[in-house]
């Protein structure tokens, strides 16, 4: 919790523009889970959401406009969840009122140990294409400065072609 407070306070005074917080989970959503597999999707800023998926090992996240979010082809992000999988929210990064990078926080299991490593997720959202350029650990010193500072630069950058 302390980490998310931070997180919250690292984005209140970016020097590039707005940073606004959007849930990702609870009311807000809309939950369209079934047995044995979450499926959710949350409200961002200027009518963009993200879609949640836990499968159980397997977990992923697909960030689009409202209105295309159904033809998006796969997921922005998957890898093998741990933990919470996800964050309780998701920092957004503005430039003229359109979001163009976001932050969340992720649990994902790596190795051959299946260690558990907790991450500020970033990634570069171009209209209707984002993609995940990069990951901080939590653990690492300043890891809410070093992450908004990376999605501050992803909000100016590109997707790869697919």
């Amino acid at each position: 919790m302390a980490v998310a407070a931070v997180l919250a306070t690292a984005g209140a005074g970016s020097a590039f523009g707005q940073t606004p917080f959007t849930p990702a989970t609870g009311p807000a959503c809309k939950d369209q889970s079934k047995e044995g597999f979450g499926l959710w999707t949350c409200p961002g800023p200027a009518g963009y959401v993200v879609r949640f998926a836990d499968e159980g090992n397997i977990v992923s996240l697909t960030i689009a406009p409202k209105r295309a979010i159904e033809k998006v082809e796969g997921p922005t992000a998957q890898w093998r969840g741990a933990g919470k999988a996800f964050g309780d929210r998701v920092q957004w990064i503005m430039r003229a009122g359109v979001p163009r990078a976001a932050v969340i926080r992720t649990w994902s299991r790596v190795g051959d140990d299946e260690r558990e490593v907790q991450e500020l997720s970033v990634f570069a959202i171009n209209g209707e294409t984002a993609c995940l350029v990069g990951a901080v650990e939590i653990h690492t010193e300043k890891a809410n400065a070093a992450a908004l500072a990376r999605a501050e630069r992803a909000a100016d950058s590109r997707c790869p072609e697919k």
